[in-house]
């Protein structure tokens, strides 16, 4: 019996590890898209997105199942609750990536403003949270999930930068305000991409350690 339920605790693992992988995908495709201002390719963002809602609906059933079948304790119960956690922030980055996706057709439309570097900066170094926090998953690695918390801070100095240049640009060239109003939704929506990565690995943490980071809960308890 106990042999079975971990084999069914690493099929869960697969398939979230297989959803942060579509997740990735729909991200750097609707990048890719803003970059090129090419709206066929953003399209393409809302098949990805409605197979990673298909697999959320997947995993959080499998993960109840799991909880109700054999009433998992410890390590096992956190696992499966920080599971059905991470399976919500990574639909809720898909749909970020969507939106992102759907500025491309405005921007397109739009005059250009030309290559926001700070962008496509920040952007690097959201899609390597998000694999950083799957790996500390994948791994059950605390310290790993703990350096990713910190970059968080460091992406949203980058999208008030961002904004900064944007309004800077709105400011002397009006005619580009449509455009600068669109890359600052781009840069809201990986910022919250970024917390979402925070999100999961907080999770991991709980998972690890059974430690709770949120909200600086420790701090609060000490």
């Amino acid at each position: 019996m106990d042999r079975h339920f971990d084999e069914e605790l690493l099929h869960v693992r697969r398939k979230i590890v297989d959803m942060a992988a579509l997740v990735e995908e729909s991200i750097a495709k609707s990048l890719a898209a803003l970059k090129k201002r090419n709206a066929e390719m953003a399209s393409e963002i809302c098949g990805i997105d409605r197979r990673i809602d298909e697999l959320e609906i997947a995993i959080e059933d499998m993960c109840i199942e799991l909880i109700a079948r054999h009433q998992p304790v410890g390590s096992d119960l956190r696992f499966l609750i920080g599971t059905i956690k991470m399976n919500n922030d990574l639909e809720r980055m898909g749909d970020h990536a969507v939106n992102i996706a759907e500025t491309v057709q405005y921007v397109k439309e739009s005059q250009d403003i030309g290559q926001i570097m700070n962008i496509w900066a920040m952007a690097e170094i959201v899609i390597e949270m998000l694999r950083e926090s799957v790996e500390s998953f994948i791994h059950n690695d605390a310290a790993r999930a703990q350096r990713v918390c910190e970059r968080d801070s460091i992406v949203d100095g980058m999208r008030n930068e961002t904004i900064r240049i944007l309004l800077t640009h709105m400011l002397e060239e009006p005619e580009k305000i449509g455009s600068a109003i669109q890359y600052m939704l781009v840069a809201k929506n990986l910022e919250r991409i970024a917390d979402l990565s925070t999100n999961i690995c907080e999770d991991v943490i709980y998972i690890a350690q059974a430690r709770v980071i949120k909200h600086h809960a420790e701090e609060k308890k000490g």
